[in-house]
C-alpha cells in the first residue's frame, strides 16, 4: 500500500508544475509522509492512511501555502476596468453633423456611436475628441 502512495504523491507533485497554484504539492507531501509512515509500520490500516493524509495535507496548505506563494511569485497586473475612461481623449471621425440641438454620430471602435456637443457645430467628417459618455451618446468637443 505504501508504492500506491508513494507514486500518488510524486505524481501531485509533478503535476504541481503543470497546475500551479501550491495546493498539490502539499497534497504530494502529505501522500509521501504517509508512505513513509506505512513503511516503518506506524500506520498499518487504510483508513488511518486516509486520514492521516488528510490531516497532514490541510496542516501544509494552511501553514506554509502563503509562504510558498510569495516566493514563487507571479506577475499580476491591475489595469483599469473603466472603457469609458479610457476612451475619453481619442479622435474620431464625425459621421452625421453634430449639433448642440440634437445628436448626431460619431465613428468609434468600427462602428457609429450617437453624439453630441454642447457649444460647437461638428461637420461631417471632422474630427471630433471624445470627452466622456452620457448614457448611450458620446459627449464630444471639436478635435485636433
Amino acid at each position: 500500500m505504501e508504492l500506491y502512495w508513494l507514486v500518488s504523491g510524486g505524481v501531485l507533485i509533478v503535476l504541481e508544475l503543470v497546475v500551479p497554484g501550491a495546493i498539490l504539492m502539499f497534497l504530494g507531501s502529505g501522500a509521501l509522509l504517509v508512505a513513509f509512515l506505512l513503511w516503518i509500520g506506524v500506520l498499518d490500516h487504510w483508513m488511518g492512511a486516509f486520514t492521516t493524509w488528510f490531516m497532514v495535507s490541510l496542516a501544509l496548505i494552511i501553514v506554509f501555502r502563503s509562504m510558498v506563494q510569495r516566493f514563487s511569485g507571479g506577475t499580476s497586473v491591475a489595469e483599469s476596468t473603466n472603457e469609458d475612461l479610457d476612451a475619453a481623449g481619442t479622435v474620431v471621425i464625425v459621421t452625421e453633423i453634430v449639433r448642440p440641438q440634437g445628436p448626431g454620430r460619431i465613428r468609434y471602435r468600427g462602428t457609429t456611436w450617437p453624439a453630441i456637443c454642447h457649444d460647437h457645430v461638428l461637420e461631417i467628417n471632422a474630427k471630433a475628441k471624445l470627452v466622456r459618455r452620457e448614457n448611450l451618446a458620446w459627449v464630444v468637443e471639436p478635435g485636433d
